[in-house]
């Protein structure tokens, strides 16, 4: 272990995930110390617990589990009729300016594909609660972003009904497959959401491409500062969780 790898170690320790994971331990060596054998030893599994589901690996092997189900989009062939991007990718500055968020990935995977000829109209969608901001337009959002990247407005589409959720958003792209008559089409979104993306879809009697974005489950070296317990192992398990769950409730 490198003098850098001890130092972010450290560094991750003095957060508070890695504080309070100290702080469990330190109770479960005094309560043992103590010979009160059965609280000593649930408050260790307690310590456990916490270490796997903020654990950053076992985050992104969750995510892989997911993602290593969508194939990754084969170069080159006829360009899609439309570009399907569910939403969730932007986010507003202090300003209220459309911004990348988290998840935006998936707005420059779009484009990319506009700018290399492989898309003809790119369509977004979806509504946001902003306990700041209230409701938000997600697709007139992401148009935004999109317009600075160098997409043409003429190149663009935004569905106008609320869509709260990705169920909304599959429904809501089928009506306008209809309406436009489109025959090829891609579906865009966060690799690790795209399978239960996917099978909403095939419910409704939709047929797209799925391209995959903000792909998260790739595997890294070991590293001993990532086995320490953070906010964003939290965030990646949860995630995971999410999608797990959304499959078995068929959600």
């Amino acid at each position: 272990m490198s003098l850098f790898d001890l130092g972010k170690a450290l560094g991750y320790l003095a957060m508070p995930a890695g504080l309070l994971w100290v702080l469990i331990l330190g109770i479960a060596y005094l309560l043992l110390r103590r010979r009160q054998w059965l609280a000593g030893i649930l408050v260790l599994g307690v310590w456990a617990l916490y270490a796997v589901v903020g654990n950053y690996y076992v985050g992104t092997a969750l995510l892989a589990g997911l993602e290593r189900t969508i194939p990754p989009l084969e170069d080159g062939g006829e360009p899609f009729d439309a570009v399907l991007v569910l939403g969730g990718g932007s986010d507003l500055d202090p300003t209220g300016r459309p911004i990348l968020g988290e998840a935006g990935d998936r707005i420059i995977a779009a484009a990319r594909l506009w700018h290399a000829g492989r898309a003809r109209t790119l369509v977004a969608g979806g509504t946001g609660r902003d306990l700041v901001a209230g409701s938000r337009d997600l697709g007139q959002e992401t148009r935004a972003i999109w317009l600075s990247l160098g997409v043409p407005d003429g190149a663009i589409e935004v569905v106008r009904e609320e869509c709260l959720n990705t169920r909304d958003e599959i429904a809501a792209y089928r009506r306008l497959r209809d309406l436009r008559h489109w025959r090829r089409m891609a579906l865009v979104s966060s690799a690790s959401h795209l399978p239960r993306a996917l099978r909403l879809a095939e419910k409704a009697g939709f047929a797209v491409t799925p391209v995959g974005a903000d792909w998260r489950g790739r595997r890294h070296a070991l590293q001993v500062q990532r086995l320490v317990p953070t906010g964003y192992g939290f965030h990646l398990v949860s995630t995971a969780c999410w999608e797990y769950l959304g499959r078995r409730l068929g959600k």
